[in-house]
């Protein structure tokens, strides 16, 4: 991605557009007063956002009402955060920005059918030998 100048909504755009990518890097933004922020993504989870001492969304609310902001992705780069995000805290996170996934994982839904046990399975112990899988 190359530098780009726009409002927060922009930003927004480019980083939803790089969560659907699943791409890993990080999004480096640079404010109107020239303080640098840092969203960080790794295989299209967010792992946390950075900005004037602020994490996650402290820094993700301050960053919109800030406009022009300049951003550029660098991939394969994860900048080091202060607080990072476990997936169930990133995703309310990313809700309340107004991503949905909804559609793409509605589209590439797979069903899985979990076998029946069969009794030989349940009356053994499985047991794991030197990365085998042993019955005992």
């Amino acid at each position: 991605m190359a530098s780009r100048a726009a409002d927060f909504s922009g930003l927004k755009t480019s980083l939803f557009e790089l969560i659907g990518q699943k791409a890993t890097g990080t999004l480096f933004i640079a404010t109107v007063d020239n303080h640098a922020a840092q969203i960080v993504l790794s295989r299209g989870q967010l792992l946390g956002v950075a900005h004037n001492g602020l994490c996650n969304e402290a820094a993700l609310s301050q960053l919109a009402v800030m406009a022009p902001l300049r951003f550029s992705f660098t991939p394969d780069l994860i900048y080091p955060l202060m607080e990072t995000l476990l997936p169930e805290q990133a995703e309310p996170l990313l809700l309340k920005l107004g991503f949905s996934a909804a559609p793409a994982i509605e589209k590439h839904r797979v069903e899985v059918v979990e076998p029946a046990p069969s009794p030989v399975a349940s009356s053994a112990t499985l047991r794991v030998y030197r990365g085998r899988v042993i019955q005992g």
